[in-house]
C-alpha cells in the first residue's frame, strides 16, 4: 500500500510539473532498490521522459524532487542518485500510522471493494476423470484457488468451476478398460485391458468395490451397453475421488460441471448462433468455423462429416453457458500442452459477440518431479506416476502449494521433493515457519508483560531503523 502511495504522489508531481506529459497518460513505475542505502523505493521515470521533454534526466529529476518534497506526511528525504534515479525514504510517522490502520482492521486488513462485485469465474484443473489427479493438477489447484480468493479479497464475486470432459473416446476407453478389470476381478477371466486403454492399479482398486448388482441396468451381453454403464460407474467413482483429494488440499469448487450437460441443447444453440452470425460453411460434408476472420490460422470444424461435434464446438457452447450465467469475466487456467487451442477459442468469443478481452487464458506449466536428483517418471495410463494425494502423503499439502506458488505459472518447474522436506533454511517452508515461530513466540511475550498491542498503541517510539523496517 505504501508503494501505491509513493506512485500517487510521483504522478501528482508529473501532473503539477509537466502537465503536457501527464495528459497523454504517461506514469510513474515504482520499485524496491535492491540495496537498502538507496532508500525505502525508487523511479526511473526521469529517465523515461528525457526523449518527450528534450531535457536530461537529472534536471528532470530535480524538477520533480522539487515538488516531492513538498510531501512532507509522506517522505523523509527524496533523493536524486546516478543518471536520474529518484530515492525516497518515507517518512517514520506514515509507517507508525500503517501499524494503526494494520491493527484497527484486524482480520479484515488488506481487504478492498476495488471489484465493485463484479462476476469472475476461474475455470482450472479440470482433468479428464479417467485417473487420479497429478502433480500438474496439484499445481493448477494451488494457483487457481489462490488467484479465486485474491480475487475475493479485492472485491469481486469470483467463482470457481471444475470442467469434467465425460464425454468422448477416452471415456469409452475408460469404460472398456474398468469392464475388463471387474471382469478379472469378479470373474476371474484374464480379460486384457485393451490396446491404448488405462491400466493403473486404481482400477482394479475400483473394480473391487463394484458388485453385480451395480450392473442392473446393462443388457447382458451386450458390450456396448456394458461399457456405458462401466463408464458412469468409474467417472462417478473416480469425480468422487478427485474431490476428496481436492478438498484435503484445501481446494474447493463453487461448480462441477459436466460437458455431458450440454448435449444437445447447448450445443445446437452455440452451432446454431454462430451460423446466424454468417461464420459457418460446408466443405467435405464438415461444418466448419471461419475461424481465419478472427485472426486464427486456419479454419475449424464444428461438426464433423459423421454428423458428430467437435470438441472444440462443446467448448464454445460451454463458454456460452458462463456468458449467460452471468459472468462479467472468465479466466481458464489450462496446462501447457493447450497453448495452440487459445487462438481459435479467443476467435471463437469474438465471433459469438462475448469480445476477446472477455476471456483469459493462463497456462500452468510441466511439474518435474525430482527425488535423489533423479527425475520421478509420470504415466497416467499405465498408473505410474505420483498422485496428489501422494504429494500430500509425501510432503505435505501447506508445502505442496508453497513450492508450487513461488514460481511464475508459465515457468518449468523443478519439484525438489528433498527440499521440501528438509528442516533446515534451505528449505523456503522451513524458513517460514520458523519466522511464524519467532512472530508467535515475540507476541506471547507481550501478552504476558502485558504490553498493549492495539489501534491505540504510541508507536510514535518506534523510530530506530531496523524498527522501521520490521
Amino acid at each position: 500500500m505504501l508503494e501505491w502511495k509513493v506512485r500517487d504522489a510521483v504522478n501528482l508531481a508529473l501532473v503539477s510539473v509537466y502537465p503536457e506529459v501527464a495528459e497523454k497518460g504517461l506514469e510513474a513505475q515504482i520499485e524496491i532498490p535492491r540495496e537498502k542505502n538507496h532508500g525505502d523505493f525508487a523511479t526511473n521515470v526521469a529517465m523515461g521522459l528525457a526523449r518527450e521533454l528534450k531535457n536530461s534526466p537529472r534536471r528532470i529529476a530535480e524538477e520533480l524532487i522539487a515538488e516531492l518534497r513538498q510531501n512532507k506526511d509522506l517522505f523523509a528525504t527524496v533523493e536524486i542518485t546516478g543518471p536520474g534515479f529518484i530515492n525516497f525514504r518515507i517518512s517514520p510517522e506514515v509507517v507508525q500510522s500503517g501499524l494503526r490502520e494494520v491493527l484497527s482492521a484486524g482480520e479484515e486488513w488488506g481487504e478492498s471493494d476495488v471489484g465493485g462485485g463484479d462476476l469472475i469465474q476461474v475455470e482450472f484443473v479440470s482433468a479428464n476423470p479417467t485417473g487420479p489427479l497429478n502433480v500438474v493438477s496439484a499445481r493448477a489447484a494451488a494457483y487457481g484457488s489462490t488467484l479465486v480468493r485474491l480475487f475475493q479479497t479485492a472485491g469481486y464475486s469470483a467463482k470457481s468451476e471444475f470442467y469434467v470432459n465425460d464425454v468422448g473416446r477416452q471415456i469409452d476407453l475408460l469404460g472398456e478398460s474398468f469392464l475388463a478389470r471387474y471382469r478379472q476381478i469378479h470373474g476371474g477371466d484374464p480379460v486384457a485391458v485393451p490396446e491404448e486403454g488405462y491400466e493403473g492399479e486404481y482400477l482394479l482398486e475400483m473394480a473391487a468395490e463394484i458388485q453385480p448388482e451395480d450392473l442392473v441396468g446393462a443388457d447382458a451381453g451386450q458390450t456396448g451397453s456394458e461399457i456405458k454403464l462401466m463408464s458412469r460407474l468409474a467417472i462417478d467413482r473416480m469425480l468422487a475421488w478427485q474431490k476428496e483429494d481436492l478438498l484435503a488440499y484445501g481446494t474447493e469448487f463453487d461448480r462441477w460441471f459436466q460437458q455431458s450437460e450440454l448435449y444437445p441443447h447447448a450445443i445446437d444453440r452455440a452451432f446454431s448462433l454462430l451460423e446466424e452470425q454468417g461464420h459457418v460453411y460446408e466443405k467435405d460434408g464438415a461444418q466448419w468455423f471461419e475461424a481465419t476472420k478472427f485472426g486464427d490460422e486456419q479454419d475449424r470444424v464444428l461438426i464433423r462429416s459423421t454428423g458428430d461435434p467437435t470438441y472444440f464446438l462443446a467448448d464454445l457452447a460451454y463458454h456460452m453457458s458462463k456468458h449467460e450465467r452471468g459472468f462479467q469475466h472468465a479466466i481458464d487456467i489450462w496446462g501447457p500442452d493447450h497453448h495452440g487451442y487459445i487462438a481459435r477459442m479467443l476467435a471463437g468469443m469474438e465471433a459469438l459477440g462475448y469480445g476477446r478481452e472477455w476471456l483469459e487464458v493462463l497456462l500452468v506449466q510441466q511439474v518435474n518431479l525430482v527425488s535423489e536428483g533423479k527425475p520421478v517418471k509420470m504415466s497416467k495410463r499405465k498408473g505410474e506416476f505420483i498422485t496428489l494425494r501422494d504429494l500430500m502423503d509425501d510432503v505435505g499439502k501447506n508445502t505442496a502449494a508453497f513450492f508450487f506458488l513461488m514460481r511464475r505459472a508459465e515457468s518449468h518447474l523443478d519439484f525438489d521433493m528433498d527440499l521440501a522436506k528438509k528442516q533446515s533454511d534451505e528449505n523456503p517452508v522451513y524458513y517460514v515457519k520458523y519466522a511464524h515461530a519467532r512472530i508467535s513466540g515475540i507476541l506471547r511475550k507481550a501478552g504476558d508483560d502485558k504490553l498493549d498491542l492495539s489501534g491505540e498503541t504510541d508507536f510514535s517510539l518506534l523510530v530506530d531503523n531496523h524498527e522501521l523496517q520490521l
